[in-house]
């Protein structure tokens, strides 16, 4: 085990590479201590032994299943996108399906791999009832020999929650139809190049916006839900927007489906409010 990483980033350090500075660093802002620092992505949105799944024969598993179907696609698909995006001309469509196609499941994996999306949808799971869990008497076994604790333990519950979560999240079924949402929904681009507005990102950096209810709250926000709006910055100038189709407040949008266009003051600093309220910790600006 000496040699397996124990340091997992809940953003991989390929998409924190987008939103450095000239000396590879990014400006953080901390929303609980409520202080500024510099820092370099390795350092940023990781967490000891993150993904590390005590129920699983490979308890390492997910950190090497996020680098496969994820990570080795995000900065070909990023680089892509943020090129067209700065030398198009604004209403000038760029996007491709298999452009989105890879961005959707960047998309989705990103929004489910995040400490606040797992711990807020650990309430839709129930550990305590372990006996409808495929393997339960094998699992046991192994949270024992691993941590020598029982199920009954405040870990050991911890564990299998953790468990579920990851294997339901990353499962086909989940990953093909959520992609699928999105992917038939309106996605427009939005550069800040004339403006110069800064976009921010976060360690929660997939946004979601309620219209109907005008709420950044995740109680309030799922990604099959049709008043939702999300919002995925691609570097500090580039805004990702995919809209739902039947809004009648979003309806003009429609004409620019797969195009860039230049961003408003307004629609960043809106966006950037966002990032700050869905954040954990860590806002980046």
């Amino acid at each position: 085990m000496n040699n397996i990483p124990r340091r997992h980033h809940m953003v991989p350090q390929c998409y924190l590479n987008y939103f450095v500075n000239e000396n590879r660093r990014i400006n953080v802002f901390d929303i609980i201590q409520l202080c500024e620092y510099y820092s370099s992505p390795k350092d940023l949105a990781v967490r000891r032994d993150y993904y590390r799944d005590y129920l699983k024969n490979d308890e390492f598993i997910w950190e090497e299943h996020y680098s496969a179907i994820a990570e080795s696609i995000l900065p070909k698909t990023f680089d892509y996108i943020i090129n067209k995006s700065v030398h198009a001309k604004s209403g000038e469509k760029i996007l491709t399906d298999v452009i989105k196609n890879n961005m959707a499941l960047i998309i989705i994996t990103q929004l489910f791999r995040t400490e606040k999306w797992r711990y807020h949808s650990y309430k839709t799971f129930s550990p305590e009832i372990p006996l409808i869990l495929n393997g339960f008497k094998e699992k046991l076994q192994l949270l024992e020999k691993r941590c020598g604790k029982g199920y009954f333990s405040e870990k050991g519950i911890e564990a299998f929650a953790r468990n579920q979560y990851l294997e339901f999240a990353n499962s086909e079924f989940i990953l093909y139809t959520h992609r699928q949402i999105l992917l038939d929904r309106t996605w427009i681009i939005f550069k800040s190049i004339k403006n110069k507005k800064r976009i921010f990102s976060s360690d929660n950096p997939v946004l979601l916006y309620n219209i109907d209810l005008d709420s950044f709250d995740l109680a309030d926000n799922y990604i099959n839900d049709l008043n939702n709006t999300l919002f995925f910055p691609l570097s500090t100038g580039i805004l990702l927007m995919i809209l739902p189709n039947n809004n009648t407040q979003l309806i003009d949008f429609c004409d620019y489906a797969d195009c860039v266009l230049d961003g408003s003051e307004k629609l960043f600093n809106f966006h950037n409010r966002g990032q700050m309220m869905q954040a954990s910790r860590q806002v980046f600006t």
